[in-house]
């Protein structure tokens, strides 16, 4: 029994590419106070904060998450003794959105009251989703044809796919953009807009399975 199941069997493989434009940015941003007195900082952070969601709101196209925050202290050793010297309040907010140039302009417009921490670009969920549809499609053809050929080829009549798995992949160079001490601080009094810079990334969809041939001589 288990030779005539492996009897005629062949692996296949089929991938179908796309490029596809990155058409999402997601900047992340980070609000920072230090000093002695805990309240007061706290009480910075939280008023900044609120700054920028109030703005961030105005967007509809806008995905806004608070990461994190947290309050540490701040202390230094001298004489192998900790000394404190204060607190550490600081906040991470990542801000997603297709609308590229209003995010631009927003990261500009919120500098004065948060850092920029990073920028990147990637494939929006729904064009993900859109343009993998498309490749299944194609893959799964070019799978049928190749295992017509290898069964026409082989002199069989006919096959049954004994298996198969569906995956994906995405693959380019990521155009990431870290705002170093010295670009923030020119940023804070200039507040230019960034030019957009999102790079492409290329879709793979992957089909590997197993078919057996009919009717081998």
């Amino acid at each position: 029994m288990a030779e005539g199941l492996n009897y005629g069997v062949v692996e296949l493989t089929a991938d179908a590419k796309q490029v596809v434009a990155r058409d999402e940015m997601v900047l992340l941003l980070k609000i920072q106070q230090q000093g002695i007195n805990r309240q007061q900082v706290s009480s910075n952070v939280t008023n900044q904060l609120n700054q920028v969601l109030a703005i961030a709101r105005r967007h509809e196209d806008f995905n806004t998450t608070q990461l994190t925050r947290r309050v540490e202290p701040r202390f230094d050793y001298q004489k192998d003794k900790r000394i404190d010297n204060g607190w550490q309040d600081f906040a991470l907010i990542q801000i997603k959105s297709t609308n590229l140039s209003a995010l631009n302009r927003f990261a500009a417009e919120v500098q004065k009251v948060a850092a920029i921490e990073g920028i990147d670009y990637q494939v929006a969920d729904a064009t993900l989703q859109n343009n993998e549809a498309k490749l299944t499609q194609q893959a799964i053809a070019l799978f049928q044809q190749r295992a017509r050929q290898i069964t026409h080829d082989l002199g069989g009549h006919g096959y049954k796919v004994v298996n198969m798995s569906i995956g994906s992949s995405q693959s380019g160079r990521n155009y990431n953009s870290y705002a170093s001490p010295m670009m923030m601080s020119r940023a804070s009094n200039s507040a230019p807009v960034q030019d957009v810079a999102a790079g492409e990334t290329l879709l793979t969809l992957n089909i590997n399975g197993k078919i057996q041939v009919n009717g081998l001589p």
